[in-house]
């Protein structure tokens, strides 16, 4: 509803350090790489969810439940950190962590985290976080086997490259309007999108049965969908027009 009088609002001018939830059974530690689970909590970085910072303190909340502990972390800011391989042509580059304690420049199955703002020396950076997301890179993540993709993912392009069979993706359930992935074969195998028990996937000019995966198969084959807010998702783009290349699950 419109206003009709004056409000108050809070305004949170230091952007630097927050108070994060921690997710269930997990133990945080001091100077972590952290990330946000699939449920909106704090969990180490495991290469699979959107960076939200780095620890400032350890929280230990390996007996309780989703938020029973929280800790703060920094957002933003310069780190030294190591980082092997890092050189003074690395400055600049984007960074991924595949763990709560390891960088990497290489971005499979990894979090994106920061850029290289500095060399402290060869194999030690000073990181920049980026606990908003990546602003100047889209995040792609080759997988080889099945897996279920988080809608803090979202903007993800999903690969197989690597993989020696078909693999499942799993869409989340009751996402945000305008939550987008896009899935491209790099690998010569099948990959199968599937919506889940919500909802069914617009493509191939109507929408599909709830709960049946759509898949491609050759290398260079994509699909680009979005979630319309009600359960189902569009496929805004595919295989370059090449319906024929899409099957659906019978």
């Amino acid at each position: 509803m419109a206003l009709s009088a004056n409000r108050e609002v809070n305004h949170y001018v230091d952007q630097e350090l927050r108070t994060v939830a921690v997710a269930a059974s997990t133990h945080l530690y001091k100077g972590a790489l952290i990330e946000w689970g699939p449920t909106g909590y704090a969990r180490p970085v495991t290469g699979a969810g959107q960076f939200a910072g780095l620890a400032y303190e350890e929280g230990d909340n390996s007996s309780g439940g989703d938020g029973d502990v929280s800790i703060r972390v920094y957002t933003m800011g310069d780190f030294g950190l190591p980082l092997t391989g890092a050189v003074q042509a690395s400055v600049g580059a984007a960074v991924f962590a595949s763990d709560d304690a390891t960088l990497t420049l290489d971005s499979d199955a990894a979090t994106f985290v920061g850029y290289v703002q500095g060399l402290e020396s060869d194999g030690n950076v000073v990181l920049r976080l980026a606990g908003d997301g990546p602003t100047r890179v889209s995040p792609i993540d080759h997988r080889t086997a099945d897996f279920g993709v988080s809608a803090r993912q979202s903007g993800t392009t999903f690969t197989n490259a690597g993989a020696g069979g078909a693999i499942t993706a799993t869409l989340p359930q009751s996402v945000e309007k305008g939550t987008a992935f896009a899935f491209v074969c790099m690998a010569d195998q099948e990959i199968r999108i599937a919506p889940g028990a919500a909802g069914g996937i617009y493509i191939k000019g109507a929408k599909q049965a709830d709960n049946k995966y759509v898949s491609i198969t050759d290398i260079g084959d994509f699909v680009h969908l979005i979630a319309d807010g009600n359960g189902d998702w569009v496929a805004v783009a595919s295989v370059g027009g090449a319906d024929a290349d899409i099957s659906v699950e019978a």
